[in-house]
């Protein structure tokens, strides 16, 4: 059941290339044929910073492995990835593959530290965020977390929708509310690609600064779930503590979707780095 407001395309470049804006130069890491912004963190905060600035709507993706595995056997999600303002890598495989290739990303950038970053400067600026998503209660839970540590945070809404696809008339009432509570920042956590399939298709109406997918995050603010612990974390381990946390509905995705697209790019990424070093020294 929803949960009421609180009140208290582009289309992929040719041969697998990006389309790019004019003027866009932004240094990109491909997989396959999914492309992943080359920035860290800090350079992450201050590019969504120039978005809040432009006014313009932008989409903020937050990419891990199983990402990438959904983009390689759905077209329309690899588009969607590529045509996104910002691609971070919210992953270490995509980190460790990266640096194998000569192409190293920075570091991993979460979701949910990008999440409270941006409830950092949206309650320095007296700004909006909305949450959308998660199960029931979680977004409103999730909210009052965001408040205790940012005081000043004005939350503008926190709605759940219902399991599966949304109503045309339940979808177009959401639409409204956004509108209406006029955020600088969207939250959205209906897992991928569903959730940035529905930025991509309601961005320009919602009028949004920054709207961005991220997936478990919300969970993860309410205390739903938990973290792996810093270590393993650390250790890129983060999908073994949530596999054995959630074996039956996560099998699936790690051992036989994820690992072996991770395997293949792994194989493709040590090829190009022998090659490269074989030519280097011819």
């Amino acid at each position: 059941m929803a949960t009421d407001a609180l009140v208290l395309n582009r289309l992929p470049a040719p041969s697998g290339e990006v389309a790019l804006e004019p003027g866009d130069q932004r240094p990109r890491v491909y997989f396959g044929d999914t492309a992943i912004d080359q920035l860290d963190f800090d350079q992450a905060v201050e590019r969504i910073r120039e978005f809040l600035a432009s006014g313009r709507p932008r989409q903020v993706v937050t990419a891990n492995l199983d990402f990438l595995s959904i983009a390689e056997r759905n077209p329309e999600f690899r588009a969607a990835i590529n045509a996104a303002d910002l691609a971070v890598a919210d992953g270490m495989p995509l980190v460790w593959l990266s640096r194998l290739r000569g192409e190293p990303l920075p570091e991993r950038v979460t979701g949910v530290e990008l999440v409270d970053a941006c409830c950092e400067i949206a309650a320095e600026s007296g700004l909006g965020v909305f949450l959308m998503g998660a199960g029931l209660g979680v977004a409103q839970a999730a909210a009052e977390r965001l408040r205790e540590r940012h005081p000043e945070l004005r939350i503008a809404g926190a709605y759940t929708p219902p399991m599966g696809p949304m109503k045309r008339r339940e979808e177009a009432r959401l639409i409204r509310t956004i509108q209406n509570a006029a955020p600088a920042f969207l939250f959205v956590a209906l897992g991928a690609p569903r959730q940035d399939f529905w930025i991509r298709d309601h961005l320009a109406e919602l009028n949004v600064p920054v709207a961005m997918g991220v997936g478990c995050t919300l969970d993860l603010l309410a205390g739903t779930t938990s973290r792996a612990p810093e270590w393993m974390q650390a250790a890129g381990l983060e999908w073994a503590y949530r596999l054995v946390r959630e074996p039956r509905r996560l099998w699936r995705r790690y051992l036989v979707n994820d690992l072996p697209l991770f395997c293949r790019l792994l194989l493709s990424s040590a090829r190009a780095s022998r090659a490269e070093s074989v030519g280097a020294v011819a």
